[in-house]
């Protein structure tokens, strides 16, 4: 009985260190999967350089990058997003 209690407690550790709860996009995305993110309402900040890379900072913890086409391309997808978006905070260099 002892032993059954150990090995369910190891496994349920186990299993929530798999879980990490984190998205499943890459580091780097394109520019039509960083507005589908967007326009999902799971942006919380976005951070544009002028170099044209747009940081995205979910609200997960996690960020992901990504190469607008020109320059202010993420407000005006703010924008466009509408309701969703309104909180998004934006920040540019």
């Amino acid at each position: 009985m002892k032993h059954t209690i150990i090995i369910l407690l190891l496994a349920s550790v186990l299993m929530g260190a798999c879980a990490t709860g984190s998205t499943p996009y890459p580091d780097e995305v394109s520019w039509d999967v960083a507005v589908e993110i967007l326009n999902r309402g799971e942006v919380e900040q976005a951070f544009q350089l002028h170099s044209l890379e747009v940081t995205l900072y979910l609200k997960d913890g996690t960020e992901v990058r990504t190469k607008e086409p020109v320059i202010d391309a993420i407000f005006d997808e703010i924008d466009k997003c509408g309701a969703v978006c309104a909180d998004v905070l934006l920040a540019t260099e």
